[in-house]
């Protein structure tokens, strides 16, 4: 039974799809750190190029409301601010 597990967790950690996204930085210049933190955030939102179509639409209508949000938090937080200053 031990040998099956470690059989399966290295054929696991091997197998081509395994390997097929890594990051390496390669140095410390800015263009490779940059390059190396694109390449850890596109694997960490999912967007690697490996997402179904209906998940990338559904993925920009949120960034979409997001940012909507976003900009109505903004403009509330400065009516807040007027109020606040025009009473003191």
């Amino acid at each position: 039974m031990f040998r099956f597990l470690v059989a399966a967790v290295l054929v696991g950690m091997f197998s081509p799809p395994a390997m097929a996204h890594k990051c390496i930085l390669k140095s410390n210049d800015t263009a490779d750190i940059t390059a190396y933190n694109f390449c850890k955030n596109d694997l960490a939102t999912g967007s690697a190029g490996h997402e179904d179509s209906s998940q990338s639409e559904r993925v920009k209508a949120l960034e979409l409301e997001n940012a909507q949000l976003l900009e109505r938090l903004r403009q509330l937080k400065a009516d807040i601010q007027y109020v606040l200053n025009k009473d003191g």
